[in-house]
């Protein structure tokens, strides 16, 4: 077992989970800085995308910013999906000559049309398959003479919980599993399952792979090396021993202090400064314009739990470079 620099990471780890559309290279350059993550993942990466964009030499594809990392955001871990082995082997030849710390198999994704082709939580359904994927990236990563640590992130199973599907991935000898307590069926609807979760954690950490939970993580606090999670439902769940750690995915939105361990609460005029420094990083490596309309939604997430604060979204999330936020913060404040 290849578990790279998952050995290395003291427990319990936190990180940020992959959010397609969120998890972009400013973002993830935020939420090292202020929420110093133990480990960040990319937005999920089609391998065969990938693979076509890098057979036509497209060299100004908008992927490639995508997958642009910051050194001080390492280890970073990019996560592929898809369903044909062959791609999964020439993507993760591409992204190994890249210099990432880890690879990351979707597992998990809930898209339904991803899911019906057979990717993402469609592998759930099909073991065979994805023990083909798993294999095909490892012999990439092989091949390319490197010794990058191959995990993967799933849910707790397509239909109900599946246990089958925790023994299979058990036995595939994985540095780490990250899952998420919701099945397939479930999308993002009800509530994650943490019971479950620990469930799952008990079966696969008996191969010597570490577990991380994800799902509805509202507030965590960290004592020595036990780690204690607040639900958004209120459900406090005492999992020192039986995880490994956590990954915070729509809970960090925003808010990249959740992260911490420290348990420190940024001030208002702190978030809102943060917000200004991520429009920058935003404009300075995706553009201002018309590109800056992703940023929107992030300036959104920050101005929120203060008295007003929705007269402020209103003006943020029509803005189209940084110094027009600077300037709808300042007229804010004054």
């Amino acid at each position: 077992m290849n578990k790279g620099f998952w050995s290395e990471l003291k427990k319990p780890i936190v990180g940020l989970a992959p959010m397609d559309g969120v998890t972009d290279a400013a973002w993830r350059y935020i939420a090292k800085k202020y929420g110093q993550a133990d480990v960040i993942y990319t937005e999920f990466v089609s391998v065969e995308g990938l693979w076509r964009i890098k057979k036509r030499n497209q060299l100004d594809h908008k992927i490639w910013t995508e997958l642009k990392y910051d050194e001080s955001e390492r280890p970073v871990v990019v996560q592929l999906f898809g369903s044909d082995p062959q791609s999964f082997y020439e993507a993760t030849k591409i992204v190994c000559d890249m210099g990432f710390d880890g690879i990351d198999i979707n597992m998990g994704c809930p898209s339904p049309g991803l899911e019906k082709s057979g990717g993402g939580a469609g592998l759930m359904r099909n073991p065979d398959l994805a023990a083909r994927v798993i294999d095909a990236t490892r012999r990439a990563v092989a091949d390319s003479g490197l010794k990058i640590p191959v995990s993967v992130k799933t849910r707790i199973g397509s239909s109900k919980p599946d246990v089958e599907w925790w023994k299979y991935l058990a036995s595939e000898g994985l540095p780490l599993i990250a899952m998420h307590g919701r099945t397939f069926k479930q999308l993002y609807s009800g509530e994650a399952d943490w019971e479950i979760l620990a469930e799952a954690a008990e079966i696969i950490k008996k191969s010597g792979t570490k577990f991380l939970g994800n799902g509805d993580i509202k507030n965590l606090r960290v004592d020595g090396d036990a780690l204690s999670v607040e639900l958004n439902s209120g459900l406090k769940m005492e999992q020192g021993i039986c995880f490994d750690g956590v990954l915070i995915g729509r809970q960090a939105m925003g808010n990249p202090w959740i992260l911490r361990k420290d348990g420190l609460v940024p001030t208002t005029a702190e978030r809102m400064k943060v917000a200004l420094e991520h429009s920058h990083k935003f404009e300075e490596i995706m553009g201002a314009g018309k590109a800056f309309f992703a940023m929107r939604k992030h300036l959104a997430w920050y101005a929120h739990g203060f008295p007003d604060s929705g007269i402020l979204r209103k003006k943020l999330v029509l803005t189209n470079s940084a110094y027009e936020v600077g300037n709808a913060i300042e007229d804010f404040f004054g």
